[in-house]
């Protein structure tokens, strides 16, 4: 067997997909403790057979539900094989599949572990014991005490499970023995047994003979209710079509009584009609003269709506045209405007002679300033005696400017005070204006809402013919009442008579219909007559029948209690008979116990023989696989390798003299240790059946020095001529330098890892 090919997902702490591509022959599997160095190769056997060091709900990597997938991929005898095996859902379900050669062989978890068992001879805990080989164990043939490495020994090469065979086969031949002296000192007494059996045969007739006089009393019982049931339900027929007599009769009055109620109401119907034929013929002239007082009521009205909207609307008081007022309101406008202008003039004036006012004060200013030794700030020569002219001509400026401003201010006022008078002069004649002009509006208009009125009642005069005579309006209201009163009640006595014909059928049809109910009523009481049903025979008869009914009952019941004790009495008898044959059998398996004792005794025996001939012959192999090995690894620099068969303990044999491992150095103890371990892994696979060619070295050289961890490779390089594949496991960077190819395990943040392929 060779590894060719590694994939993991989701295992543990490779979150992110690893493929590895193994190389052949020694690989060194490195990196710092904790990394995933030995999750790398529990991907191995987790996925060839399903077993890991937790339970599969804590493979996946912490934190992700994501599917697990891991595939492992190998050559052996000349064929390649591809494992793969899936952990998904929330149940954490297993899926597994095998191929070979590329074509699918198997599928599911128990048909993988059985195919790659029969591929490489071997189950699980043969492949761990044959090809992982961990520090511990190799410092345990050395250091620890005998029993411990004699257990140890034992469980590696699988003969642990015989022990248990042994101790269970002399546990099952005590166990036989102790059941047998048990079952000597229960055995019952037989002739006692057969006393009871008779008892019990004899309860068992009594108590039968008494049930089959019950069911025959039952019987009769049964009978007598029957007859009773029958003569019940006979009268009960009767008594149900009565019944229906009775019911359909009480419908059959109830239609009879409303018929009755409907035809009075029908020939009143009759009689009200023939009175309204009557008051018809009255009432239709009266009717008739109904438009005619309706046409010469409107008129009337019409004339003396028109004179009263005439009477509210006398004749307008004459006012002033506002044309008359339109020249005051100009000349005032016109005046305004002139003292608005002048005031404007006035104003512009104003500003000016402020402003020179402004700049005669700047100049008296500056000139207060100077003296007669001053240049004139004009021409620019000396002022000498003409310095007061200057400053005398200056100030009178300044009173000449400040004289015209008082004045100016004084006309702006008296001009402010006109515009003022003015414009209220101008509204004053504008609101008299608007004021003329509404006053003539509305006589205007009530001159034209009376010519409109007087024009209406003309109109309305002309179409009645002449004015309308005193109490004409009143007498034609009272016509028109009268008349619209008499054609309602027409128009409705017109329609009750349109009734008239068919109201008559309906009278005559619901009389036919009274008498036909009537002759059925007569022909319901003769079927009644004719049952001669009477109400206390079925009473009578229904207690008659609940009388047989609970005797049969009780007599069933009797019956059923005395069958239940022939029953229980037969059960007795056969529990009695079962005792005896019970008794019987036991004194057979008393027989057959005593020979079962005496053979699990002699099958005792025989694997404690065959348990110590196992572990004589182990010690001789392993001596000879390890010393065969030891030579090869120190080059035959000693005699003999030596393997206690009983202790397990390695002596070195040297010039003729076997040692123990306390006179050699470390290196010759590590390589003895070795050789050890590699003969176990071979007799187990031998004791197998299986060739797996892969051997995994767990941290051999981690308490190593230098020279003891070059003799260390030396010595896995001659074992790659006894395996296809060696994978060393170490913390030790640095070997990762001396070895032909390596696997890198980087520790990365979070808890996760990965890993890589280096100097292959």
């Amino acid at each position: 067997m060779r590894l060719t090919r590694l994939y993991m997902r989701n295992f543990r702490v490779y979150e992110e997909p690893v493929e590895l591509e193994m190389p052949p022959g020694l690989v060194g599997i490195f990196g710092r403790n904790g990394a995933g160095k030995s999750t790398l190769l529990e991907s191995i056997t987790w996925t060839l057979w399903g077993k890991a060091r937790t339970a599969k709900d804590q493979i996946r990597t912490s934190g992700v539900n994501a599917d697990c997938v891991t595939e492992v991929e190998f050559e052996h005898e000349g064929h390649l094989y591809l494992v793969r095996r899936t952990l998904t859902g929330m149940n954490h379900t297993v899926k597994a599949e095998a191929q070979s050669d590329g074509a699918q062989v198997a599928e599911g978890v128990r048909d993988v572990a059985k195919y790659v068992h029969s591929i490489l001879g071997m189950d699980d805990v043969a492949f761990r014991a044959s090809v992982f080989a961990e520090q511990k164990q190799l410092a345990a043939f050395s250091s620890q005490a005998p029993a411990e490495r004699r257990k140890l020994v034992m469980q590696l090469l699988g003969i642990t499970p015989l022990d248990g065979a042994r101790e269970q086969s002399r546990k099952d031949a005590r166990s036989a023995s102790e059941r047998l002296t048990q079952l000597r000192a229960l055995l019952p007494d037989r002739t006692e047994l057969e006393k009871e059996v008779d008892a019990a045969a004899a309860a068992s007739a009594a108590a039968t003979a008494a049930s089959a006089a019950a069911a025959r009393t039952a019987d009769e019982a049964k009978a007598v209710a029957t007859a009773a049931g029958t003569r019940l339900d006979q009268l009960a027929e009767v008594g149900r079509e009565y019944d229906s007599l009775v019911k359909e009769g009480k419908a059959l009055r109830e239609k009879r009584d409303e018929g009755a109620v409907r035809l009075a109401r029908l020939q009143s119907e009759v009689t009200d009609l023939a009175l309204a034929s009557e008051s018809l013929a009255e009432l239709a002239p009266v009717a008739e003269g109904l438009a005619a007082a309706e046409g010469r009521l409107v008129l009337v009205q019409a004339v003396t709506a028109s004179a009263r909207a005439l009477a509210q609307l006398p004749p307008p008081e004459p006012v002033v045209d506002p044309d008359q007022l339109s020249p005051a309101v100009e000349e005032a406008r016109a005046v305004a405007e002139s003292v608005r202008a002048e005031l404007s003039q006035t104003d512009g004036r104003l500003a000016a002679a402020r402003a020179s006012v402004q700049r005669a004060r700047e100049v008296v200013a500056r000139t207060d300033v100077l003296n007669d030794q001053a240049d004139c700030p004009l021409c620019g020569q000396a002022l000498g005696d003409a310095f007061e002219n200057v400053l005398s001509h200056r100030r009178l400026e300044l009173d000449q400017a400040q004289a015209e401003l008082t004045g100016l201010e004084q006309a702006q006022a008296v001009l402010a005070a006109a515009v003022a008078r003015a414009e209220g002069e101008l509204k004053k004649q504008t609101a008299v204006l608007e004021s003329a002009r509404k006053a003539w509006m509305l006589y205007q208009r009530a001159a034209e809402r009376r010519e409109a009125a007087v024009e209406a009642h003309r109109r309305a005069v002309e179409a009645l013919g002449g004015e309308p005579g005193d109490g004409e309006e009143r007498s034609l209201i009272a016509a028109v009442e009268s008349g619209r009163a008499a054609a309602a009640e027409c128009a409705r006595l017109t329609g009750r008579l349109e009734r008239r014909q068919a109201a008559a059928k309906e009278a005559q049809d619901e009389s036919d219909q009274l008498a036909t109910l009537e002759s059925e009523l007569i022909n319901l009481r003769d079927k009644v007559k004719a049952l001669d049903f009477k109400p206390e025979e079925l009473a009578r008869a229904r207690e008659a029948a609940t009388a047989a009914a609970k005797a049969s009952e009780q007599a069933t019941a009797e019956f059923q209690r005395l069958s239940a004790l022939a029953l229980a009495a037969d059960a007795a008898l056969s529990g009695e008979r079962h005792r005896l044959a019970d008794a019987d059998q036991q004194h057979e398996r008393l027989g057959a116990l005593a020979e079962e004792a005496r053979h699990l005794g002699r099958l005792s025996e025989l694997l404690n023989v065959f348990r110590n001939t196992v572990v004589a012959s182990v010690g001789p192999t392993l001596s000879a696989q390890a010393a065969d090995l030891f030579s090869e690894l120190t080059d035959r620099e000693y005699e003999r390798l030596e393997v206690d068969p009983d202790s397990y303990e390695i002596q070195i044999r040297d010039a003729g003299v076997s040692y123990g491992m306390d006179r050699f150095s470390g290196s010759e103890t590590d390589l003895a240790n070795l050789a050890l371990r590699v003969a176990i892994s071979e007799h187990v696979r031998f004791q197998s059946g299986g060739t797996v060619g892969l051997l995994v070295l767990d941290e051999v050289f981690g308490p190593l020095d230098e020279e003891r961890k070059e003799r260390m490779l030396l010595a896995l390089e001659r074992l790659r001529g006894r395996f296809r594949q060696v994978l060393v496991v170490t913390h030790d960077a640095e070997i990762k330098e001396q070895l032909p190819s390596a696997i890198e395990v980087l520790k990365l943040p979070g808890r996760r890892a990965t890993a890589r392929i280096v100097n292959a």
